[in-house]
Formats: C-alpha cells, structure tokens, sequence
C-alpha cells in the first residue's frame, strides 16, 4: 500500500492511497468464495455456481463490498503512518477497480490543525464574588415551605373560588360523542392554574361540593392534541370536594419537620450555608469558561468544521437534557433553531478552539492523565447516573469513549494550570441562565 497526503488548507487533507494489484485480487477472489457459500442460484447447489454467473448477478455487490473491505484495511493505516488525527468521517472516492492492475481511492477529511500557544501564562481573569443575600434566603426558606405544603379539604359551606384545588369528576363530549382523554375521575384542579382549556376552570367558580355543572369551551387552534385543536367541546363537572393548600408558618417547629434542625435559625443557617456552596460551584464555572474564552480570543486558531458540529450539537442536546430534568422544554423558552444557530455556534467555535489549545498546553507540559484519575472521573459519572461504575465503564468502552474522557481529563489539568498561572482580580458574581448552552464533552 502507498499513501499521499496532500494538504488542502489548515484542517483539510486528500489521502491518496494506491492498493497492489495482488491485494486488490485476493479480496476480489474472497469476495466471491465467501458470496458462492451464502446465495443460492437456481439450477446450481450451494456453494457450486460458476464464478462467471455470479459476476454477471452480483458484480456490483462484490465491487462494494471489496471497496469496503479495502478501505477499511487501508485507511487507518495510512492515517496512523502519516501521523494524522482525524476529526471527521472520510468522503472517499472509489477509482473502478480492474483485473490485474493497483487500485486507488481518494478520501478527504478533516483533522486536528496545527496549533501554536502564545500567550497563556498572565491570562486576567475576573473571580466572582459570592454573596449571599438575606432575600435569597428567605426565598429558599419560601421554597421549602411550599414544598411542605398539604391540602386541606375545606368545610361544605365553602365556594370554589380561585386558589382552590378542586377534587372533579367530568365527562367531555364533542358533536355529542365521548373524545379520548374527555373523561375523568377524581382529578385534582388548581382553579386559576391555567393547566386545562382555556374558560373551563373559570365556569366552575362559585359551585358548592356535591354540585354538578354544564360548561362548553373551545380548545385552542395549537392544542397538542391535532385532533382537538380548534374543536367546541361540552362537559358534565361533578364536584367531589373543595381543598386549600395551607402553607406551615416558619418557626420552630416547621424547622423539625425539614430536617434534624431544632429551631428555625438553624434551618436558616443551613440554607445560607447551602447557597454559598452553589454560589462557589458558579464561580468556579464562570472562572473556568472565562479563562476558555480568554485563551481562545488571545491565540488565533483554526476550528475544523467537524468539530464545531459536533460541539455546537453537544451543548443543544446537553441543555435540552438539563431543562428537560427541570420539567422545561427548549421549544417553551423560544429557543428555536435559528436561535439556537445565531448564538451558540459561535459559542461552540470559541470552545473547539480553547480544547484545541489546551490540548497542545497539555502536550507541551507533558500534562498525563493517570488511570487511577480515569477511576475516579468514572466513579463520579456512576454517582451523577445512578448507575455502577462497571456499567458505566463498560458502556464508554462499548463506545469507543474512554480516550475522549482521558483526553477531557487532560484538557481540565491544562486549565489548571491556566488559572494557576493567571492573574485574578474581584468582581461581582455573574448570575446563571437556565438557557445558558451546556456541552455533553465537558459535562
């Protein structure tokens, strides 16, 4: 095998790669035996058709399947001899392959590009200050308190009103037939909630439990049931109760009964204790993404494409993942993928560019990755998943993933050392933003 790398710009390269004739025949003659065992040909046993049948049924089988074969051989070692670094898949381009002669192909691709570090040892970096403030305490004590709250079943002189929380029963028809999802049992409405059709809730106020009420509303033309949407529907509501969130006052007591604390200023104390440790984790975050955004503004690199897809992908499908956890969906925040295009691509390059550069900080600094550290990164990933740290290892290993893991490893040592070596001065604590992109590789 012969391979040329010509250069086509600084992540571009064409492979040109020349197989022998006598290698391009041993595959072809394979090819065949292997297809002659596995296709039966009327008129011939098994494993018994002539060759030329089968070139005249299945050369253009045989032909893709030893292009296959060869490429697959080839390519990784002309890669690994020439001393690229892939970043993307290969475009190949397959010459006709001829009886007797060497066989060549083209692929193009992308890789890593040539990186110089200039300047990473004074980067300035702004450290947040963490403040705690009373109203951000109190609100988290509001929190918890909500959480605790029960609904209390009121007496049968009480009218629905907004706030209340109504037990129901309904039927729903539309043109005078049942529609699925029309009908339920005990169902628990917040009255005011804004959770069921538009005007329904509003129809119910004012009945007494044990009422029963006729109410017509029209669902919405965006209804998520296409079915549904634009539709008049009727509906019989029976009101089985009337219940009232009652939310436990903050003292002493409602202390106990969130935790081992006993009394409210130690509650108190805890939450604060709790927000001050969120606040560092942010900062050391802000700290950190500060220091990838200096050291890629101060030191011009190339991005290749592929890599920016692929990031731009991970921080999209890493934030849909976060705000799907928090009960939020990306389409509700009016995220949109023009959005998403406009102003986190860029934010994507800007990261390609900054691991490109920490790889090569690592390089220079002879920065290693230990296996007892791939452990511990796995054993938190097992935390994090609710999974073993067998499964965890052997799904990256099923993956191919284990080296992207050593390789993030060896670009947070690098920064490390950025920040080690950077000069830090106060400022004030930046806020996060649900909608803030989260990349997958970084986690």
């Amino acid at each position: 095998m012969k391979a040329i790398i010509e250069v086509l710009g600084p992540w571009e390269r064409k492979v040109v790669v020349e197989v022998p004739a006598e290698e391009v025949g041993d595959a072809v003659e394979h090819a065949y035996r292997h297809l002659a065992r596995r296709v039966r040909v009327k008129g011939f046993r098994a494993g018994r058709t002539p060759r030329s049948v089968l070139e005249r049924l299945y050369s253009d089988t045989v032909r893709n399947e030893v292009v296959q074969r060869l490429v697959d051989r080839t390519y990784t070692q002309a890669v690994k001899e020439h001393g690229l670094e892939p970043v993307s898949e290969p475009v190949v381009e397959p010459e006709k392959i001829e009886e007797g002669k060497p066989w060549r192909y083209t692929a193009r691709l992308e890789v890593k590009p040539a990186v110089t570090v200039t300047c990473w040892q004074a980067l300035e970096i702004v450290k947040p200050a963490v403040n705690v403030e009373e109203e951000a305490v109190q609100e988290r004590l509001k929190r918890l308190a909500e959480m605790h709250s029960q609904l209390v079943t009121q007496e049968e002189s009480v009218r629905l009103a907004r706030g209340h929380f109504a037990i129901i029963d309904y039927e729903g028809t539309i043109e005078g037939r049942p529609f699925a999802g029309g009908k339920g049992s005990e169902a628990t409405l917040e009255i005011g909630s804004g959770s069921f059709v538009p005007g329904f809730e509003e129809q119910l106020e004012g009945m007494a439990k044990g009422d029963t009420r006729e109410i017509d509303v029209t669902f919405p033309p965006e209804y998520r049931h296409e079915g549904l949407a634009g539709k008049r529907a009727h509906f019989r509501v029976g009101l089985k109760e009337i219940k009232c969130k009652v939310t436990p006052a903050m003292d002493d007591d409602f202390a106990r009964d969130v935790g081992e604390f006993k009394t409210l200023e130690a509650l108190r104390a805890r939450v604060r204790e709790d927000l001050c440790a969120e606040l560092e984790q942010e900062a050391r975050r802000d700290v950190r993404e500060q220091a990838r955004r200096c050291l890629a503004a101060q030191n011009p690199v190339d991005a290749p494409p592929a890599l920016v897809e692929n990031e731009f992908r991970s921080m999209v499908e890493g934030t849909r993942r976060r705000l799907a956890a928090q009960g939020v969906s990306m389409e509700n925040l009016g995220l949109t993928a023009e959005a998403l295009e406009k102003e986190w691509r860029p934010r994507a390059e800007e990261s390609v560019k900054a691991s490109l550069l920490l790889d090569q900080i690592a390089r220079e600094q002879a920065l290693a990755v230990a296996p007892e550290e791939v452990d511990r990164e796995i054993q938190r990933i097992a935390q994090e998943s609710r999974q073993s740290p067998r499964a965890v290892r052997s799904a990256y290993e099923e993956r191919g993933l284990i080296a992207l893991l050593e390789s993030r490893l060896q670009q947070e040592k690098a920064l490390d050392l950025v920040l080690e070596k950077a000069t830090m001065r106060d400022g004030k604590r930046a806020q996060g933003a649900a909608t803030s992109p989260e990349s997958g590789e970084r986690g």
